[in-house]
């Protein structure tokens, strides 16, 4: 028995299986054998039960099938659903959902509207899934536009950055929203009064364009726990638990300092005989900053538990991605920020 099997065996006595859908075919990575290669990430190293409902081209989907049957997956364990359309990462967003309504992430957000699954994983077009998202699915009570959050490491503990890619120009009033649903999330991780930030070029409050200064004062006489603004440098301190930002400077953000990480790790690896007890250092840095750590972002505001992954994912990336959703599906993190939005 290989190691997929023994997972899957350690798993079949518990109950209440939570159902994913997961749309690997958008991404930059989806070949049979990236599918498969994820597939034994997924099952070997994923001790909680789950189903899974996979969206596939037909020749990926005779390259699972032959998978299913080398493991003995049932029906239920492993769902195969073909597709004759795929939503590319160069397609217009709009256009591709309004075109193309057999797509894989189209299929994905109907499934999860009927709740036949618990969540959905994709690695596809972000505008597009953000858009399918928004078609699909309503919105959460009090919230306007959907935001995608992601956590990053600091010297203490994980701060949760909104928006990171969803909404390229905000309003005050949509800054506002997502502080709300960062604070919602944070409480729903945990953390009783989350403290908020907004990104700026400088602390003073009369720093930035119009619409931060005029979210300043929404922030400001608001209920929330507002520390001020925060200028990048000052946000790995761990002195906020949620930074608040639009989507277009909050991508730049988040992609600078996963570049910058990578290139700390990749030269201290060049460097490692200059470097005394370099390797457990390494280790613990690469945990801490290595994207597939982390579960990619989440998509928050709409009523559905939605996580966005690279599309140039690795399959350990990926399962970090799942294994996201599972932790967020047993928190019943949906049901939580909804009550924090009341």
């Amino acid at each position: 028995m290989d190691s997929t099997e023994d997972a899957r065996s350690s798993r079949k006595s518990r109950s209440k299986i939570p159902h994913l859908g997961i749309d690997l075919l958008g991404g930059d990575l989806a070949s049979p054998e990236h599918v498969l290669e994820t597939l034994h990430a997924l099952y070997s190293e994923i001790d909680v039960p789950f189903c899974l409902s996979i969206f596939a081209t037909p020749e990926i989907a005779i390259s699972i099938e032959d998978f299913k049957k080398a493991h003995d997956f049932k029906e239920k364990e492993l769902e195969v659903i073909e597709v004759a359309e795929v939503i590319h990462m160069d397609d217009d967003p709009l256009q591709a959902i309004r075109k193309k309504k057999g797509s894989s992430m189209s299929l994905g957000m109907h499934l999860l509207r009927k709740r036949q699954i618990d969540a959905l994983i994709s690695t596809g077009n972000t505008g597009a899934l953000i858009a399918s998202a928004k078609l699909h699915l309503s919105m959460l009570q009090g919230i306007s536009r959907a935001a995608l959050i992601t956590l990053l490491p600091t010297k203490q503990q994980p701060i949760a950055v909104i928006d990171v890619g969803a909404n390229i120009q905000c309003t005050p009033k949509h800054l506002v929203h997502f502080a709300q649903m960062g604070v919602a999330y944070q409480k729903a991780r945990g953390i009783k009064t989350p403290c908020v930030g907004l990104l700026n070029i400088g602390t003073e409050e009369q720093k930035g364009r119009a619409e931060l200064r005029e979210t300043y004062k929404l922030l400001q006489e608001s209920d929330l726990n507002f520390a001020g603004n925060i200028e990048g440098k000052d946000v790995f301190s761990g002195e906020i638990h949620v930074l608040v930002t639009d989507g277009f400077t909050g991508n730049i953000f988040l992609k600078t300092a996963e570049g910058l990480s990578a290139f700390i790790l990749d030269t201290m690896k060049k460097n490692q005989s200059l470097l005394p007890f370099s390797k457990p250092l390494l280790h613990r840095l690469e945990a801490e900053l290595y994207s597939a750590e982390h579960p990619g972002a989440i998509l928050c505001g709409v009523d559905g538990i939605i996580i966005k992954c690279h599309g140039d994912a690795n399959p350990e990336a990926i399962q970090c991605g799942v294994q996201g959703a599972l932790n967020l599906i047993q928190g019943n993190f949906l049901d939580r920020i909804k009550q924090e939005l009341q």
